[in-house]
């Protein structure tokens, strides 16, 4: 696995993550919300470095995949196709042999034509997702690990996965998934005043990190008089800062 960047001051929503991945805490949703360089994906980097073995992760990334369809493909594959036969099922009976189904991926394009065929109305359509995301759903609930679902870059996501995430998704985790933890991350995030589902949110807004025991504990190396002042002139930016007190490690000057 690649190497980490270091965290400063993040153990509360590193703890709180642990719980919730183990089943160990009243809420299964999390969200983390910051700025650019504010430590998001690192921490999910992080969150996925120290999930425990026994419970499945599911990394997804919005900004290269935005879609209903690339959602369901990822997280299908990542957990294996031979765990969703009743969504399998359901799928080719939409795409009717017109898709070749020897292989084990089940693809996001395939999916796509699924829902939207050919010549159909949107209302056949809107048919045709409920139907598959039920049989999705009905498999997801059998699984017998715990599992973690991550979405990085929300605000990349396009419109139709915002609404379908923040009303379908996290609605079926709080009433059905008791055992799917949902993390999304970005610089916006889903409402956690929503009132179906943010009785089961924990929010975290990521802000600058000032301080100086924290980055003096994650860069041991460095003496507190090297990093206080580089600390300052940053303002505790979190990416900023750790690139600078890297370069200076690297130079040798100390």
């Amino acid at each position: 696995m690649a190497k980490l960047r270091k965290l400063a001051n993040r153990t509360r929503e590193l703890e709180i993550f642990l719980q919730m991945a183990q089943g160990n805490h009243d809420c299964r949703i999390m969200l983390i919300e910051g700025e650019s360089g504010m430590g998001k994906s690192s921490l999910l980097s992080r969150f996925q470095q120290q999930c425990p073995d026994t419970v499945k992760y599911v990394p997804f990334d919005c900004k290269g995949l935005d879609s209903i369809a690339a959602f369901l493909s990822e997280v299908i594959n990542d957990l294996g196709r031979a765990q969703f036969p009743t969504f399998v099922k359901q799928l080719k009976t939409f795409i009717q042999g017109s898709v070749d189904f020897s292989e084990n991926d089940i693809k996001a394009q395939t999916i796509s034509i699924a829902i939207n065929g050919t010549s159909i109305d949107p209302q056949a359509q809107e048919h045709r997702l409920k139907q598959l995301h039920d049989a999705f759903f009905n498999d997801l609930e059998r699984f017998e690990h715990q599992i973690v679902i991550t979405l990085d870059t929300y605000q990349m996501a396009n419109k139709s996965l915002q609404d379908w995430i923040e009303g379908t998704w996290l609605r079926t985790v709080v009433r059905r998934l008791k055992k799917v933890t949902t993390v999304i991350a970005g610089q916006a995030t889903p409402n956690p005043s929503n009132s179906v589902w943010g009785h089961e949110c924990e929010h975290f807004k990521l802000t600058s990190i000032d301080d100086l025991k924290a980055w003096c504990d994650e860069f041991c190396d460095l003496p507190d008089h090297a990093i206080k002042p580089i600390l300052i002139g940053l303002k505790g930016h979190p990416k900023n800062v750790h690139e600078v007190l890297l370069t200076v490690i690297n130079s040798g000057q100390y």
